[in-house]
């Protein structure tokens, strides 16, 4: 896939508290089809997403919220 095509959105994540919590914040995101890679920052409670399409906000919190986390955009 080319960078140049990549999109990206950043969300604000709460509920976490460990490096358990954002590896589970990870793996939820990065399940889902078209997530290439999942940032996230347990010290600044978000996440930035990269994506190979344009995924819906609704998709990715309800990624997130299966989880146990919240999430909200940025």
């Amino acid at each position: 896939m080319n960078k140049q095509s990549d999109s990206f959105r950043s969300l604000k994540i709460t509920g976490m508290s460990c490096g358990h919590c954002t590896a589970q914040v990870q793996t939820a995101l990065e399940s889902l089809e078209d997530v290439l890679e999942a940032d996230v920052s347990l010290q600044e409670e978000t996440v930035t997403i990269r994506m190979a399409t344009d995924i819906p906000n609704d998709v990715l919190t309800r990624a997130i919220t299966v989880a146990g986390y919240r999430a909200e955009p940025q």
